[in-house]
């Protein structure tokens, strides 16, 4: 176990150090966040009331869909430079190179986060400073980043994997979609009538649930 931890800990430093030196992933995840809430912001030119109504939408649309950007280079560092095969070999199990991946991903998924609320309030003049609100995106991010990191393992091989990662991806995370949305709806008062218990245990069922699934199924992935 002792070596398990050690292994997981060395390969989200690494990582993390990667992207602090070349920060590609992050640039490209900021700038893709920042130019789809400009576009949204001069698109759709809503009213006070109904910007109440449509941030939970657009703020988790806008995260997935720049997170997406981050998946698709998970493994292709390993892949490109050929030591892949050695990542294999080093760790004691190959849960620990899951484990890895999935906290590094949503390590940046919630700085992502982070750096989009304060835009989106600027932008759209609506506070979304709020403890709970980063708490549901937090457990929207956790469920994005452990069916994100599966299915990143399962098309880094393909030649069109930056293809195959949405298109499969996608229809997994409408439980994700469907629960972060209503969650953080019912948090702002725009969705009236509804407990937010409910969509919270949907959401870290499906957490909990997509998490031991793809640690089961990972080392035959990454084995094929």
């Amino acid at each position: 176990m002792k070596a398990w931890l050690h292994s997981v800990r060395v390969l989200i430093w690494k990582d993390l150090l990667q992207e602090w030196r070349s920060r590609d992933i992050l640039t490209s995840m900021l700038a893709f966040a920042v130019l789809s809430l400009f576009i949204f912001n001069y698109a759709l030119e809503l009213s006070p009331i109904n910007r109440a109504d449509i941030a939970p939408g657009i703020v988790w649309v806008v995260m997935v869909f720049a997170g997406t950007l981050g998946l698709n280079r998970s493994f292709t560092a390993e892949q490109d430079q050929g030591c892949f095969e050695g990542l294999i070999m080093a760790v004691p199990d190959l849960s620990a190179i899951y484990f890895a991946k999935l906290l590094t991903n949503l390590l940046m998924m919630v700085f992502l986060a982070v750096l989009v609320i304060p835009i989106y309030s600027v932008l759209y003049n609506q506070s979304l400073f709020n403890w709970a609100f980063f708490g549901v995106l937090a457990l929207g991010s956790w469920g994005y980043s452990a069916a994100g990191t599966l299915i990143a393992s399962m098309t880094v091989q393909t030649r069109m994997r930056d293809l195959l990662l949405p298109v499969l991806l996608f229809p997994l995370l409408l439980p994700v979609n469907m629960a972060v949305v209503k969650s953080c709806g019912v948090l702002l008062g725009s969705v009236a009538g509804q407990d937010i218990n409910g969509w919270l245990n949907l959401l870290l069922v499906y957490d909990i649930i997509v998490t031991m699934l793809s640690i089961m199924v990972f080392e035959y992935v990454i084995q094929e």
